[in-house]
């Protein structure tokens, strides 16, 4: 398996590892190095794959995000620097070390070479719930079920993902994903981000929340009660907002565009997916960031 942002996916949607046990909180890359980055050494990426971590000059930000399975939203104390410092950073995992544990060693990574130092708090804020638009719960034109098949195939990917964490004692490799092609179709479960735009098949409506949230600035909870995998479109006037990813975009693709005339974001909500946004309070958990600092260099 492969998790991979070259340069494209949302800032905020994170790159997990396949379903497992819980890692070791100790685990950590049996090799590491954090050098400088040079920006004639080409395009930003990181990658995880079996047995090894590479951030090539992306923003020590965002890996700080990453590594926390945090938004910008649920952090703070985190330093301004972060936004722009980038070095190329790689990590080779030990042998037989499950990919579910990659993130686990990105923390201490951090933890070691940035003396990561953070705690927790739970405070009282701002928050959204995301409940049904229309009293007899009618969903709006652009949220529709998915399509059998593609329920099938998805449902093919976990149980074979599953498998190969260990978790049902086989192995083996998940149906591969088609070729990102920007222009063609939205390949079944998986998920395109433009400005003013968002798509989606065989997503839950928990999975569609993040890009919300994002949309928002702080935490949306679903309160729909909406089951099951949907086909999603919401074109909107960003205003503004953006889910839109902090490497640039996706070669090959076109430069977007952004109608003017697009409804808001409320609007397109209603109207298109038949469900709205209410303003709320509740507890979020947040991540204070206590230490972090430049690292020495390799």
């Amino acid at each position: 398996m492969i998790a991979l942002v070259p340069v494209a996916a949302a800032a905020q949607q994170f790159l997990l590892g396949p379903p497992g046990h819980s890692p070791d909180p100790n685990a950590r890359f049996e090799v590491a190095s954090v050098k400088a980055w040079d920006d004639a050494a080409g395009r930003m990426m990181l990658r995880m794959t079996p047995g090894r971590f590479e951030s090539m000059g992306v923003p020590v930000g965002v890996l700080l995000r990453q590594a926390l399975q945090k938004p910008d939203y649920e952090l703070a104390g985190v330093p301004g620097w972060t936004a722009t410092a980038r070095f190329a950073i790689q990590g080779t995992m030990p042998d037989g070390a499950p990919l579910s544990a990659m993130t686990m060693m990105l923390v201490n990574l951090l933890k070691d070479r940035f003396q990561l130092a953070t705690h927790l708090e739970t405070r009282e804020q701002p928050i959204f719930h995301l409940v049904m638009a229309r009293a007899d719960g009618r969903l709006g034109p652009d949220l529709k079920a998915t399509a059998a098949e593609c329920q099938a195939t998805i449902k093919e990917r976990m149980a074979v993902t599953q498998s190969a964490a260990g978790t049902t004692g086989r192995g083996g490799a998940p149906p591969p994903l088609p070729p990102f092609d920007p222009n063609g179709p939205l390949p079944c479960g998986s998920t395109r981000i433009n400005p003013g735009r968002i798509r989606g098949s065989g997503r839950t409506i928990t999975q569609i929340l993040p890009m919300l949230s994002d949309l928002m600035g702080r935490p949306v909870i679903d309160k729909t009660g909406l089951a099951g995998l949907y086909d999603v479109t919401l074109t909107f006037n960003p205003e503004g907002r953006s889910v839109a990813s902090p490497f640039g975009p996706a070669p090959g693709a076109p430069a977007p565009v952004v109608d003017p005339d697009a409804p808001s974001l409320s609007t397109a909500l209603q109207e298109q997916l038949g469900l709205k946004l209410e303003g709320a309070r509740g507890p979020v958990e947040i991540t204070v960031i206590d230490k972090f600092e430049k690292p020495a260099l390799d």
